[in-house]
């Protein structure tokens, strides 16, 4: 999402730890433009998934996919070109702690 500050971000999270080792969570994410004059429109809403595997002491594996939907465009005072369509990204974070 955008972060800038010109951003107001509203954030809630949810983590749950089924087991010792692992932990999933959710974080959403309402991004609004402060001040629209002369200016993008970077309004939005993000929806994350990950999960935090902690395989043994010196390994953290961490996938996530995130789903962001920008309210305006290139056309009409966003900044996504191509349309206002939902992204879809992912992405995995290897921790190797010592």
């Amino acid at each position: 999402g955008p972060f800038n500050s010109n951003t107001g971000i509203h954030h809630v999270g949810l983590k749950a730890t089924p087991l010792e080792n692992l932990t999933v969570g959710a974080l959403y994410f309402d991004f609004n433009t402060l001040r629209t004059r002369d200016t993008l429109n970077l309004d939005a809403r993000e929806l994350d998934f990950y999960v935090e595997w902690a395989v043994n002491e010196h390994l953290i594996i961490s996938p996530l996919v995130g789903l962001y939907q920008p309210k305006k465009d290139e056309t009409n005072g966003g900044n996504q070109v191509g349309g206002n369509g939902t992204n879809v990204y992912s992405q995995l974070t290897v921790a190797v702690p010592f």
